[in-house]
Formats: structure tokens, C-alpha cells, sequence
């Protein structure tokens, strides 16, 4: 019995260690990032989600504690174009754009949970900058191109190291 009990607590020790909740977004975080995704690339599905939440994760070199910081940034994706440079940014109407696509916010949920949890792929190959394929920004040239996902391309500093490049 008391080996039972000091194998429970060894496990429930290493279940703490490893999610603690310092690493976990906070719900308005989740949101934020949430509705990002939707609004990025909610029309490429969950392939071109991952995708937007692994570019935030990467821009925030894998620190969660930094995606919030990320994802609202002035100029870094235009979905939160409303709310840069406000000094109080409202985010209800980019919530209730991105909530009222159920199916795919709940699938940008899921994401988020699987990034939380360290089982979620890269699908981008380290990305840190996309844009939509009918488009050509002045940056894409100054960066290296890793890959297109759906309708969206994917670039890296060419100075920074990638995972699977």
C-alpha cells in the first residue's frame, strides 16, 4: 500500500512538472491568439491555422508568455490592424468575428491546446513572416522561403535557424 501511494505521487509530481501553469496562456491570451488564427487563415483550415499559431509561437521563440505580445504587435497581422496602436484596444468585435465561425474557432482552441501540451508539428518549418499568395510584400525579398500552405506563403530570417532546414 504505501508503495502504491509513493508511485501515485511520484506520477502525479511528474504530471506537475510537466505543465506547470506559468507556461499555459491565460484565457484572454487564448483568445487573442484564437481569433488571430481564425482571421488569419480560418478559410485554409486547421492545416492553415497551425500554421499562423506556429508563426507566433516562433515569433515568441517558443516563449507562450510572449505569443500575446506577438500576435498584436503593430503591423504583424492585419486581422489586429483595429487595435494597433490603441492604447486601450477593444478586441469583443475581433472576438465575435472570429467566435461566430464556431466550427473553426473550436478548432483554433484545439490548436492552441495541442501547442500547450508540446505535441503540436510545425507545419511551417520555423516560419517567423507569411502573406497571402495574391500578394507581394517589399519584405518577401529579404527573406528565405520555406514553404506555401493553402493560399499562404512562409518565409524565415535568412539568419535564423530552423528546425527541419
Amino acid at each position: 500500500m504505501k508503495r502504491n501511494l509513493w508511485v501515485l505521487t511520484i506520477l502525479f509530481g511528474l504530471v506537475i512538472l510537466r505543465t506547470p501553469a506559468e507556461e499555459l496562456l491565460d484565457s484572454d491570451t487564448r483568445q487573442i491568439v484564437a481569433a488571430c488564427m481564425v482571421l488569419e487563415a480560418g478559410g485554409e483550415g486547421i492545416q492553415g491555422m497551425q500554421a499562423v499559431l506556429n508563426v507566433i509561437l516562433n515569433r515568441a521563440d517558443g516563449c507562450l508568455d510572449k505569443m500575446r505580445q506577438q500576435t498584436v504587435k503593430y503591423a504583424a497581422f492585419s486581422c489586429m490592424s483595429s487595435i494597433w496602436k490603441c492604447e486601450n484596444p477593444d478586441f469583443a468585435p475581433l472576438f465575435e468575428r472570429a467566435k461566430n465561425q464556431t466550427k473553426v474557432y473550436k478548432q483554433a482552441l484545439q490548436l492552441i491546446t495541442q501547442m500547450e501540451e508540446g505535441t503540436l508539428v510545425d507545419n511551417t518549418g520555423g516560419a517567423t513572416h507569411f502573406h497571402a499568395s495574391s500578394i507581394r510584400p517589399y519584405w518577401a525579398d529579404s527573406l528565405r522561403y520555406l514553404t506555401t500552405i493553402g493560399n499562404h506563403i512562409f518565409y524565415v530570417e535568412h539568419n535564423r535557424k530552423t528546425a527541419s532546414r
